[in-house]
């Protein structure tokens, strides 16, 4: 895999995790409302929105990955280094637990991160 593949991954990777933590934090904590119906709304904050125009991005670049990449290698190469990130993210922003599970579980998934890039299917 070349450098302007794996550079594309790790853009898609971080963008999508990013807005996956800015959509969680945003949920948190609404601050305004948008009523459709009397008996249908929906709350907002503007962390929920960027996530949700960062996801939009994120899924932009997932196109232009599978255009150029096998989906059979693509797909599990990108969600591997989401989890990944979404750990250490988590981790970093809710103080989320690592534990002895979660580390030797996220070296695994490294590894096979590893192992799919080296392949050529």
């Amino acid at each position: 895999m070349s450098l302007s593949h794996w550079l594309l991954f790790v853009f898609y990777a971080m963008m999508s995790t990013l807005a996956l933590l800015l959509m969680k934090s945003g949920l948190s904590s609404p601050s305004f409302h948008v009523q459709f119906h009397p008996t249908v709304s929906l709350s907002f904050n503007y962390r929920l929105i960027l996530g949700i125009i960062l996801y939009i991005a994120s899924f932009l670049t997932w196109l232009l990955i599978i255009r150029h990449a096998s989906v059979v290698i693509a797909y599990p190469l990108s969600i591997g280094l989401i989890q990944l990130f979404l750990m250490v993210g988590s981790h970093l922003i809710f103080h989320s637990r690592l534990t002895l599970v979660t580390i030797v579980g996220s070296i695994l998934v490294l590894a096979g991160v590893v192992l799919l890039s080296m392949s050529t299917v």
